[in-house]
């Protein structure tokens, strides 16, 4: 055996780092949430999480009757974001369903509708919409806007409708703008934050409630010693999982990986500490795995809030994106996007690097000094 081996193996911190291990491995609990929930998480959250709007509920109350109503309904169910429209008797009707929810945006068009535009007069119409769902209605009402300034747009001439600017469009990195590749990286560290912490804090409080916490105080290794034994497996096993979770996103997702597999494991093990830092840290203060549970919780949901990983950072008020400048998932999303679908190297992501680094050393810093307390 090699003597540098040799040695490791035959150190105190080796030891306490097989019997973290051995501890993990025999407890199904803590391997079950290791394991099974990150997975289920990517997959459930990657796939369910939308920002498109598709598929809405669309009501009408045609009292023209025409061709031209009939076109101006067609145009809009044309491409998606209705998914049928419902012909309703009277107003009366129509409110009562968008009332219910049954429907998100109904259209009263008038018995005059087609007169009016044979005349070359305005033809009015009533766009009623359901504002309970704010961003649906938004863009909602957008769309059966569009489409009736649009409607009988072919019947210009060709002078009115020649462009003198002719746009030609590219989408770069994600061509066919598929929502889950924007969402699986972000949802990816916040399974590292949700499971290190839970995991972390687990292990802490288990030694506590079982009394081997002292038995640890027995032997000749130090706190540090003892502390990084906790950490080793723990990272050791979310690297793991971040194997799994990129190998079935790229098989289900079809989501790429056009930079450096290796760079993303670096910053997923620097964002890992993270997660293991706030979980050492809650284990320290909480007095039971219960109330260690509900306080990660109180963490991890803000982090995930303000991290860009649901919500465009760009779309967020001004002083939100401030106070998302101290939450390291947002630098661990930035990095795991730019590997993933950029391609981005380490020149190019170093500033989040050098900043999720800073992060991990000042939580595992202040969890350390926590649980040193602690062992004292």
């Amino acid at each position: 055996m090699n003597p540098v081996i040799e040695k490791i193996v035959a150190s105190r911190m080796w030891a306490l780092v097989v019997k973290e291990t051995r501890e993990i491995l025999r407890n199904k609990y803590l391997l079950f949430l290791i394991l099974v929930p990150p997975i289920l998480q990517l997959l459930v959250l990657g796939g369910a999480l939308d920002p498109q709007v598709r598929n809405l509920a669309l009501a009408t109350v045609d009292h023209a009757k025409t061709a031209d109503s009939k076109e101006l309904v067609d145009r809009l169910v044309s491409n998606g974001v209705f998914s049928k429209n419902t012909e309703l008797k009277d107003e009366k009707q129509l409110e009562g369903q968008l009332e219910r929810g049954q429907k998100a945006i109904g259209l009263v068009i008038p018995s005059d509708f087609s007169k009016n535009l044979k005349d070359n007069k305005t033809a009015k119409v009533q766009v009623l919409v359901d504002g309970a769902d704010a961003y649906t209605a938004g863009i909602a009402s957008a769309h059966v806007q569009r489409s009736i300034v649009e409607f009988r747009s072919g019947e210009k001439s060709a002078e009115k409708d020649k462009q003198l600017i002719d746009p030609q469009i590219e989408i770069l990195y994600n061509p066919d703008q598929i929502s889950s590749w924007f969402f699986v990286p972000g949802v990816l560290g916040a399974c590292l934050t949700l499971t290190g912490t839970l995991v972390a804090s687990a292990t802490v409080l288990r030694e506590r409630e079982s009394g081997t916490m002292e038995q640890l105080l027995m032997t000749p290794a130090s706190a540090s010693e003892i502390l990084m034994a906790k950490i080793i497996p723990l990272a050791t096993m979310l690297m793991i999982d971040v194997v799994i979770a990129v190998t079935a996103s790229r098989m289900i997702f079809g989501m790429p990986c056009r930079g450096s597999f290796l760079l993303l494991l670096i910053a997923s093990g620097l964002y890992a500490f993270v997660g293991i830092g706030f979980g050492m840290l809650l284990g320290s203060v909480c007095r039971s795995q219960r109330q260690a549970q509900l306080a990660s919780f109180f963490i991890n949901i803000p982090l995930i809030l303000l991290s860009g990983t649901v919500v465009p950072l760009d779309t967020m008020p001004a002083f939100f994106q401030v106070i998302s400048i101290f939450d390291p998932l947002r630098y661990y999303a930035m990095i795991a996007r730019g590997i993933l679908l950029k391609g981005a190297t380490f020149e190019m992501l170093w500033p989040q690097l050098a900043l999720l680094a800073v992060s991990a050393v000042v939580i595992l810093t202040l969890s350390a000094n926590r649980f040193k307390r602690q062992l004292v």
